[in-house]
């Protein structure tokens, strides 16, 4: 896995190669890398640009243009907007929102919309989602890694990224030690 330093260095040759700061949507089309990890890493794309010595260029977007996109998209594609919507449908990265707002749930329920998610299927339980993950730990003897959790799991990984934020502490709920 790439280290920051690696990230930031790709970025830089990236934007040489432009002659210009990469945008968000140059770097998923064109760039080395998506801007994902530049987003996970450094919290947001100016953020990424700054820590690589480039000049921003994207555009501080309010509180209030979030919220708006939001109930556009509940408008356009049903409720609950959940953030792989916003990834394939929305103006903006769904990692915007969740550094703006406390919650995914508190952003939708901010604009309106309904802040649970009702679709069958769609919310999986905590406890169901730790059971799991321990089901597979006794299946393999050890916590397992996370492509054997999206292999051999009941489960993908991404319902324990997205209640957890990573891996171990996805585990570390689980009562399971950490992979280390």
């Amino acid at each position: 896995m790439p280290s920051d330093e690696d990230y930031l260095e790709d970025l830089r040759a990236f934007a040489d190669e432009l002659r210009k700061t990469p945008t968000r949507s140059e770097m998923n089309e064109q760039g080395p890398h998506s801007s994902t990890p530049y987003y996970t890493r450094w919290g947001s794309w100016n953020d990424a640009l700054k820590a690589a010595g480039l000049g921003t260029n994207h555009e501080y977007v309010s509180e209030e243009e979030l919220l708006a996109e939001l109930q556009r998209l509940a408008e356009e594609h049903g409720q609950p907007v959940l953030a792989d919507d916003v990834a394939a449908h929305g103006e903006y990265n769904p990692a915007t929102y969740f550094r703006r707002f406390e919650s995914w749930f508190d952003a939708r329920e901010q604009a309106g919309l309904n802040p649970e998610d009702v679709r069958p299927g769609r919310r999986i339980d905590e406890d169901e989602l730790l059971e799991a993950v321990r089901d597979l730990a006794v299946e393999l003897g050890r916590p397992p890694s996370q492509s054997e959790m999206n292999d051999r799991g009941e489960r993908s990984i991404t319902p324990y990224l997205r209640r957890w934020g990573t891996w171990d502490k996805a585990l570390e709920a689980a009562g399971l030690a950490t992979r280390e």
